[in-house]
């Protein structure tokens, strides 16, 4: 099985999305916009190389990014769903747990609106193909190919999901006491599985839609919860 022309067609459009998001930001800081994050070209470079992803996924077991025998309710709305819970969590955790006093500025995980849209979206899809659209299906075919003579094994599956779904929540973990140590990492590791899980059934776009669920309440609809209220 290989990846659909229509498939290439969509990730193409992410890339230019991406780098629609890195000339607004350039273009917001030339005019003196004051703690505004910016999506860089590395940033691009890597969301371009994500293409051998969308193209070793299907030949490793996973469903190609528009896959017919995938609804859009499992590709998108399910997964959608399931990232704003996991935001809802967050943000409840955040307000009544570890700043519990009013919020008077834009912390460092917002950005103004609607550029946040744009920076966030773009780096949910960076996130993604770093942590799995690369490394899982490549590592899939290398290893399956040439070690164990089957590139859609199961096993390794697991594996490579289960191991690259511990970087994320070890390099933003909240170490304030145990029990936040404990939601972090738990709320995190689940979170990120996930997206390993619904990214092989369901395609790439599903396991993106459950961080752009979370991106969109935690940084983009809380920021501009804060902004509103300034």
């Amino acid at each position: 099985m290989t990846a659909s022309r229509s498939s290439l067609q969509i990730y193409a459009g992410l890339i230019g999305f991406c780098l629609i998001t890195l000339g607004l930001g350039r273009y917001l800081d030339s005019q003196g916009v004051a703690n505004l994050r910016q999506f860089g070209w590395d940033g691009v470079g890597l969301v371009a190389l994500g293409t051998v992803g969308v193209w070793l996924a299907p030949r490793t077991g996973f469903a190609d990014l528009l896959d017919r025998r995938v609804t859009n309710w499992q590709r998108l709305g399910r997964p959608l769903v399931v990232g704003l819970l996991f935001a809802l969590a967050d943000v409840l955790v955040f307000v009544w747990v570890i700043h519990p006093e009013p919020v008077t500025a834009l912390l460092p995980f917002m950005q103004p609106f609607p550029y946040s849209i744009l920076l966030y979206g773009s780096g949910a899809l960076y996130v993604d193909v770093l942590y799995r659209l690369l490394p899982i299906p490549v590592l899939m075919w290398l290893i399956g190919r040439y070690a164990l003579t089957n590139p859609r094994h199961t096993g390794l599956f697991w594996l490579l999901a289960g191991l690259s779904s511990l970087v994320e929540p070890l390099e933003q973990l909240i170490t304030d006491s145990p029990a936040l140590i404990a939601y972090s990492f738990a709320s995190g590791y689940l979170m990120n599985l996930l997206q390993a899980y619904f990214f092989r059934k369901y395609g790439f776009l599903a396991g993106l839609m459950i961080r752009l669920g979370h991106y969109a309440l935690w940084h983009v609809g809380f920021g501009l919860w804060v902004e509103l209220r300034l």
